[in-house]
């Protein structure tokens, strides 16, 4: 195992995580678990989406907070938090608008809307460099490493 620097994956990480509209989500109650693609915007590395409150995934959300996402050679273990109406959070209403201007004006007063935020716990970014191997974020401990699949 090789210890990398955590600033600079962070950084390699958040710009994927900008570059990309769509990531999977997927959720799990009751030995149940679905996954969808979700539209998001990213702070740093935290991921924030809205849907409706009468979803599936909220209430699976409800009864597990530990969700999973994935994009490309990326896959993120997360506890999500069920932050209330999109506009309660200025940053999530200034951005998203910014990423997805073909949405439009999407969050007027429904009161059904519910913004959910994703908080990282582990991060892990395949890459081929000779030999299969991720590079790994754990965010509790601000450690950042690369280990060969083997």
């Amino acid at each position: 195992m090789e210890e990398l620097n955590f600033i600079a994956l962070s950084n390699e990480i958040e710009e994927i995580l900008k570059s990309q509209e769509n990531i999977v989500l997927a959720t799990c109650a009751n030995n149940h678990v679905t996954a969808r693609i979700i539209n998001h915007i990213n702070d740093g590395l935290t991921i924030l989406f809205s849907t409706s409150r009468n979803s599936e995934k909220v209430e699976q959300i409800e009864q597990n907070p530990y969700v999973a996402l994935a994009i490309g050679n990326l896959k993120i273990e997360a506890v999500a938090e069920l932050f209330g109406h999109p506009k309660g959070h200025s940053l999530f209403l200034k951005e998203y608008p910014k990423k997805f201007p073909y949405l439009g004006e999407i969050y007027p007063e429904n009161p059904n809307d519910l913004l959910i935020i994703a908080h990282p716990v582990k991060i892990s970014l395949f890459k081929f460099m000779g030999k299969p191997c991720e590079d790994v974020l754990e965010m509790k401990n601000k450690r950042a490493y690369r280990r060969e699949l083997n």
